[in-house]
């Protein structure tokens, strides 16, 4: 009979679209894992993950087949768009944060708190990359800051340096001070 704590770790996807992957199989057990951490989407059924994730697995010990090939971790950064975004992205999960990225929203991720489940609980924060020397427009970021405070969220501005350095900044707005 086989140990299975020496199994090896393997994800089956097939690619759906541009930054898009269907789960196809994984290893036993490690889709409750996946959910519990917030890693992956459900969609018609179907787990769909984005590029940073599947990196993010390998990287932590998953063998990744994409349509039947095997990729190593230089072959899927390949499919990240925003390699700011992967930076964020692997930097919050070794901080002990679960992170989802949002794709066209006007946040890159959404952000839970440490020991947090996105099963069972609302993101805490959402984070916003600027690049440096980019910056952001003024109006785009009233518009995020109010996004994320209709959703109940702090926003978090990911400042990445062109050296890749990251700094966080917590965004906030004054409101009015009744009395006086």
């Amino acid at each position: 009979m086989r140990d299975l704590k020496n199994q090896e770790k393997m994800i089956v996807v097939r690619k759906v679209g541009a930054d898009e992957y269907s789960l196809i199989e994984i290893s036993s057990g490690d889709i409750h894992e996946f959910r519990e951490k917030g890693i992956g989407d459900v969609r018609n059924g179907t787990i769909i993950l984005r590029p940073v994730e599947l990196v993010y697995l390998s990287i932590t010990g998953y063998r990744v087949i994409v349509d039947g090939n095997e990729m190593n971790v230089d072959e899927l950064i390949k499919d990240v768009k925003n390699p700011h975004a992967l930076t964020v992205y692997l930097d919050m999960r070794k901080r002990g944060y679960f992170i989802k990225p949002v794709t066209n929203g006007p946040v890159d991720f959404l952000v839970w708190d440490k020991g947090k489940s996105p099963v069972n609980s609302s993101p805490r924060y959402m984070i916003k990359i600027v690049t440096e020397g980019l910056g952001i427009q003024v109006m785009e970021l009233l518009n995020v800051l109010k996004y994320s405070e209709s959703m109940g969220a702090q926003l978090v501005l990911a400042l990445v340096s062109s050296e890749g350095v990251i700094t966080y900044y917590k965004a906030f707005t004054f409101k009015p001070v009744k009395g006086g």
